[in-house]
């Protein structure tokens, strides 16, 4: 029920409406680049309100910006180790139906050795900081300045316990070792999110389809 996919349904919408535009509210995003992340944290969202941080047990993990996802500015660390995340907390207080997506890459060394196919993070969501429900997902290599890559959305719109909370926390945990400490991991455009109502959905989906007949007309 909370598998992780990629968002392969939105490629032929996204031409004709953004993700953003296809969400309901968002709570938080974080994009970056305003923040230009080279520290731990804390670090504000671009958009809405929330706290970001990284822990890594060793204490000289290096935090950077390089390029992201289409963008500028990406969170990256290294020194990574089984149990090292990123953290990003938010208050759903007036919200329900909660969608958690981000973009993550990391290098050929990072956390993933020695079965790149096997999932090598863990997607975890908890209301109290200290029991987390977890879900394993696979990071590949790819090379963010070369190309993009499409999204990772956790829907938890089903999970009733996350709405009107004072405080929500979602971490991306490394579950496999990197091959040395050099190994790295960045992540780009994380979204706390609604998802849309049932009526929005089908008004943006009828606006797509016209958009397209407009066009064949023309």
């Amino acid at each position: 029920m909370n598998k992780i996919t990629m968002l392969a349904c939105l490629g032929a919408i996204v031409p004709l409406a953004s993700f953003n535009t296809a969400r309901g509210a968002t709570i938080a995003n974080w994009t970056f680049e305003t923040s230009i992340p080279t520290t731990a944290g804390p670090l504000a969202p671009e958009i809405g309100s929330g706290t970001a941080t990284a822990v890594h047990a060793d204490a000289t993990a290096s935090y950077t910006n390089p390029s992201g996802n289409g963008s500028a500015e990406s969170w990256n660390s290294n020194r990574w180790a089984i149990g090292d995340y990123y953290q990003f907390q938010v208050s759903t207080v007036g919200q329900s139906g909660i969608v958690f997506s981000w973009d993550q890459t990391r290098s050929s060394s990072g956390p993933g050795q020695p079965a790149p196919n096997n999932a090598n993070f863990t997607f975890q969501y908890s209301t109290d900081g200290t029991n987390f429900t977890s879900a394993d997902y696979l990071v590949p290599v790819v090379d963010w300045t070369a190309t993009t890559s499409p999204p990772y959305v956790q829907d938890l719109s089903s999970v009733t316990a996350l709405n009107n909370q004072p405080t929500v926390y979602f971490r991306l945990t490394a579950i496999q070792s990197p091959q040395n400490t050099g190994g790295q991991s960045r992540v780009d455009n994380v979204i706390v999110s609604t998802v849309p109502e049932a009526g929005c959905a089908a008004m943006l989906l009828s606006l797509a389809v016209a958009a397209v007949l407009r066009r064949r007309v023309r």
